[in-house]
C-alpha cells in the first residue's frame, strides 16, 4: 500500500481491505487502533478528526507496547508466541510515513545547529524532533545530535 497522509479515512480504508482479504490479525490491529482513536477523541471532546500527529502518537504507541511484550515473552521463555506479536509490528509499521534516512536526519541537525549553535543539545534536539516527528526514532535523533555536538 503506498505511503500517503495518516488518518482516520486511511485507517477506514485499511480495514475495509483487510476485511475483504480476511486478514484475520490485520483485522485485529486496525481495529485496535481505531479503538484508541475514539477513545483519544472522546478525551479531547469537539473533535471531529484527529490530526496526523495524533494518529501517529497513537500507532507508535501501540507499537512500542507490542515491542515490550515482545520483550517480556522473550524474558519469560514464551518464544512461540513471538510471530504473533512480530506480525502485529508488521501491520502497524505499514501505516507509518517512510522512516527518514540517518543523513536526512544530520541535515535537519545541521540546520538546528546552525541557527541555534554547538550549546543548545536540548534546543537542537526540539527543533529536530518537530521537523522528524513520526518519522525517526527519537533514539537514534539523540544520538546522531550528540555526535553532531560533540
Amino acid at each position: 500500500m503506498e505511503k500517503q497522509k495518516l488518518s482516520e479515512e486511511k485507517i477506514r480504508e485499511l480495514l475495509s481491505q483487510y476485511i475483504r482479504d480476511k486478514n484475520r490479525e490485520a483485522i485485529s490491529v486496525i481495529k485496535m487502533v481505531k479503538t484508541r482513536i475514539s477513545t483519544e477523541k472522546g478525551r479531547l471532546s469537539n473533535v471531529e478528526e484527529l490530526p496526523e500527529e495524533e494518529i501517529l502518537k497513537i500507532v507508535k504507541k501501540e507499537l512500542k507496547e507490542i515491542r515490550d511484550t515482545i520483550e517480556s515473552l522473550r524474558k519469560a521463555g514464551m518464544e512461540e508466541r513471538i510471530p504473533e506479536e512480530e506480525k502485529k509490528i508488521e501491520v502497524l509499521e505499514t501505516i507509518l510515513p517512510a522512516a527518514l534516512s540517518q543523513e536526512e536526519i544530520r541535515k535537519f541537525i545541521d540546520e538546528a545547529v546552525q541557527d541555534l549553535g554547538k550549546d543548545s543539545f536540548g534546543q537542537v534536539m526540539k527543533v529536530v524532533m518537530g521537523k522528524v516527528a513520526g518519522r525517526a526514532d527519537g533514539k537514534l535523533v539523540k544520538e546522531l545530535v550528540q555526535k553532531t555536538l560533540s
